[in-house]
């Protein structure tokens, strides 16, 4: 079976709480404390409820909690053989300021001890059909540039370099699907 037809992503539920907290903590226990991409801030969260509470905040943008922020919808990458949380994507439903410059459209993450091994560039892959039924058909996504496994996936799921942008102390490449 290919890797594209053992994937699914799908919108969390209530039911995902105890998977997607066992997924913050394998970023935990690695080090990577500090950021989880396309999670809307899980690493931040200690509880589900609170985190789940926060990201029905961001489904319209009366409710964004953030100002500059814009509304997004959350993922999560599963195995359909087991089920098991791959990764987690984060599909914003349109640039504004910052974003159009350096966040773009989508923001991901793949569990550690799952990484290199594909999943990346079928969530990104997966996320273009999603990114379309909400009405984006080109989609930005961008990457640090020393994050070289990053830029390969975008490349592998068709992304088109454009440019690369100072952002921070930082190069920020930017890829167009």
């Amino acid at each position: 079976m290919k890797i594209d037809e053992e994937l699914v992503l799908v919108k969390p539920t209530k039911k995902d709480a105890n998977d997607i907290m066992e997924f913050r903590q394998e970023f935990l226990d690695a080090g990577e404390t500090q950021s989880m991409p396309g999670s809307n801030g899980l690493f931040k969260f200690e509880k589900f409820e609170d985190w789940w509470k926060y990201i029905q905040t961001y489904t319209k943008q009366e409710t964004v909690p953030v100002k500059g922020h814009v509304p997004s919808f959350e993922f999560l990458l599963k195995r359909k053989s087991d089920g098991k949380l791959l990764g987690m994507l984060q599909i914003r439903e349109k640039l504004t300021g910052e974003l159009a410059v350096t966040g773009g459209h989508f923001g991901g993450c793949v569990r550690p001890s799952e990484r290199n091994k594909g999943y990346s560039t079928q969530m990104i892959k997966l996320g273009i059909k999603k990114a379309k039924n909400i009405g984006i058909d080109k989609v930005l996504i961008t990457c640090k540039k020393e994050n070289i496994s990053s830029a390969k996936s975008i490349v592998k799921a068709g992304g088109i370099f454009e440019n690369e942008v100072d952002f921070e102390d930082t190069k920020i490449q930017r890829y167009w699907i």
